[in-house]
């Protein structure tokens, strides 16, 4: 185990470029900047060869463990999975099962990953896996035009009708990658307040994921896409992640005056377009059921969370865990019979003896 890649980090990217499906928040420069707690990089390596590994964050919680994949939080990566050179996944995955089973209590919980994902078959201990969230994507034709024409009609007009406007006053597209980041930064930073406010969580984590932000840039694998106005004020911005032939929408923020109406609807066609002109097969717009997704997608993946307690402590607060969701989940069953049904007369309770 150790703190970080080092010198493996370049191969660690050539094995996840080379995965059934790539994440960017596998890469090293999302891994390098963005852990919630201490960042455990759990390594098999066969001399100069690195045959796999998983990337951790472990803090404490409840006076317990708590173990996670890293960059797990406000920040929600999605796609997450260990890494292993081909033909090695079984001798990784039984590392990982020996490193997090090891003696002592922890809670192992794992989020944003396939219900499939190899690092299920590594966690060791008792818990469930649960749904999590649905990734809407898109898989992209050969051009920008084929794409838009198979979209609804309102949205057609839309992103036609915007672009028109728009473009009368003088509002240019604009894609940048490693240049003029700052630029970049600052406008998503403003435009991503402006358009979310308090209900996106991403602002608590902008110092780690600004930073991670402008190594990936610097890397070649994130691209921002700009409305400009003619006298150079960003009016709108989506944040991209290009990898393994794969585009994944991350974050975007527009401002909300009547005047740019329509313009994230346009932003969005303009970064599918730069998606495409540049080679990717798919748009993956992450985890989230948004109504707005479906209007851009035609398949979706399903996301899950593993949790599982190792040790006394552990498993006794993975039960607690269990228990409370139990709960929760039985509260809103009868909240919505309630409201199926309507208000019903409730019968005067039974005397007690005290």
């Amino acid at each position: 185990m150790r703190a970080d890649l080092g010198t493996w980090a370049a191969q660690w990217d050539e094995l996840v470029a080379v995965m059934p499906l790539p994440s960017p928040f596998l890469r090293s420069w999302w891994l390098a900047h963005t852990a919630e707690g201490e960042p455990h990089f759990v390594l098999l390596v066969d001399g100069d060869r690195l045959l796999g590994g998983a990337a951790f964050q472990v803090g404490r919680r409840m006076g317990c463990e708590w173990v996670q994949l890293l960059g797990d939080g406000p920040l929600e990566p999605d796609h997450l999975d260990l890494v292993a050179a081909p033909g090695s996944a079984g001798a990784v995955t039984q590392a990982l099962r020996s490193w997090l089973g090891r003696s002592g209590s922890r809670v192992v919980d794992l989020a944003g990953v396939a219900p499939g994902a190899a690092i299920l078959d590594a966690v060791p201990g008792r818990g469930r896996t649960t749904d999590l969230a649905v990734a809407p994507y898109a898989s992209l034709p050969a051009s920008l035009d084929e794409y838009v024409a198979g979209r609804a009609g309102v949205l057609r007009s839309t992103i036609s009708r915007t672009r028109k406007r728009l473009q009368k006053q003088g509002v240019e597209v604009v894609v940048t990658g490693a240049e003029e980041l700052d630029r970049s930064l600052d406008a998503l930073e403003r435009l991503h307040d402006e358009r979310w406010g308090d209900e996106s969580g991403v602002g608590a984590a902008w110092s780690r994921l600004s930073a991670a932000l402008r190594a990936g840039a610097e890397a070649g694998d994130v691209r921002f896409v700009h409305l400009v106005t003619a006298d150079g004020e960003v009016i709108a911005i989506e944040v991209d992640f290009t990898v393994g032939g794969r585009t994944s929408f991350y974050q975007a923020g527009r401002l909300t005056d009547h005047e740019w109406r329509g313009s994230g609807s346009w932003l969005k066609a303009e970064a599918i377009g730069a998606a495409i002109a540049e080679g990717s097969t798919e748009y993956d717009l992450l985890r989230g059921d948004e109504p707005y997704k479906e209007q851009w997608s035609n398949g979706e993946r399903r996301l899950v969370r593993c949790r599982r307690g190792v040790g006394p402590l552990g498993l006794a607060l993975v039960a607690l865990a269990e228990g409370n969701a139990e709960v929760q989940r039985r509260r809103a069953e009868r909240a919505s019979r309630a409201e199926d049904h309507g208000p019903r007369e409730v019968a005067p309770a039974p005397p007690t003896v005290s």
